[in-house]
């Protein structure tokens, strides 16, 4: 069951970003959910026209600002037709992705939906990745980076996916089966309930170089590290299929799928070469040495997809639930 009521969406009124704003506005409609509207200026000195020229106060600037760009945003909302239930624009200071994670939090948003990159550094792909390690609720990442021709195309959509008898409707679930790639899961298999989609559940099961007994008498020889690989190759396919069984228990078509290398250029390339309508992948929001050295495959999946990606974590503000 999915049970979205608040949806944010960040814009900086890039096309990009009024991209989102149109996808993210569908969604609210589809779903009865309120859509609020975050606008952030970084320097407001700077940002806003004659911010600096004294004709005006700064504060009367600020006003006269922000109810042209609120005029501008509900205007392209009139226009693309009033989906949301209620919708409401937020005006913040300061960074980008700082500002958009606080009030994803104090408004208590189920879902923030922003694109995964734009002309304007508002919303370049650094600052989508610092909202997934931050919001403290899933992120849909639009993928805007397209050919106009695309572009076009993506902006007919009035779903989270497209729903066009003809289309092809798969859901990629790469999971590594942590806590956060379970929840991502419940989401997967009540998405494909929601929309009549399949899953392809995909685990990449990452190979270090290869050792042998002439790198040193205490190491592991070469058919030690075959059969380790082996036993983890056969350990992934039971639990995938696991996934697999979970999700057709709840009537939903999920297939198996278990290969080796690295998670992000093996998840990049099956989205960039099959007809992925959605990823669906957990995150866990590592910060600081940690995300160093283990890295972001949500991040770096969610900034290169050519699909949305849904990046989810923790066990906050979730919206669905498997009945």
């Amino acid at each position: 069951m999915i049970n979205l009521k608040k949806i944010l969406c960040p814009v900086d009124l890039s096309e990009p970003s009024m991209l989102a704003l149109k996808l993210a506005q569908a969604i609210a409609g589809k779903y009865g959910a309120s859509l609020a509207i975050v606008h952030v200026l970084e320097n407001p000195h700077l940002d806003i026209p004659g911010g600096e020229t004294g004709a005006f106060s700064f504060g009367e600037l600020m006003a006269l600002y922000q109810e042209e760009r609120e005029e501008h945003i509900l205007d392209f909302l009139r226009h693309e037709a009033a989906h949301a239930v209620e919708t409401s624009v937020v005006f913040r200071e300061g960074a980008p992705y700082d500002e958009i994670a606080k009030t994803a939090k104090e408004i208590e948003a189920d879902m923030v939906v922003m694109c995964a990159s734009g002309a304007h550094e508002i919303l370049m792909g650094h600052t989508t990745d610092r909202v997934i390690r931050l919001a403290p609720c899933p992120v849909l990442s639009v993928q805007t980076n397209h050919e106009a021709e695309q572009r076009v195309k993506q902006a007919r959509f009035d779903n989270l996916i497209n729903a066009d008898p003809a289309a092809a409707r798969t859901i990629l679930l790469p999971t590594d089966f942590s806590e956060h790639s379970a929840l991502a899961a419940d989401y997967a298999i009540s998405f494909a309930q929601e929309y009549k989609a399949d899953i392809s559940v995909l685990h990449v099961q990452e190979r270090v170089a290869d050792f042998t007994s002439m790198m040193g008498m205490d190491l592991p020889g070469h058919e030690t590290i075959i059969a380790y690989y082996d036993d983890l190759y056969k350990t992934a396919q039971k639990r995938v299929k696991e996934i697999c069984d979970r999700a057709a228990e709840h009537n939903v078509t999920a297939h198996e799928r278990v290969i080796a290398g690295n998670p992000r250029h093996e998840i990049l390339a099956i989205a960039k070469s099959e007809p992925i309508a959605l990823i669906v992948i957990g995150t866990h929001g590592r910060r600081g040495f940690s995300r160093v050295v283990h890295g972001s495959v949500a991040e770096a999946v969610a900034r290169h997809a050519p699909c949305s990606v849904l990046s989810v974590k923790r066990r906050e503000h979730d919206f669905v639930t498997l009945k």
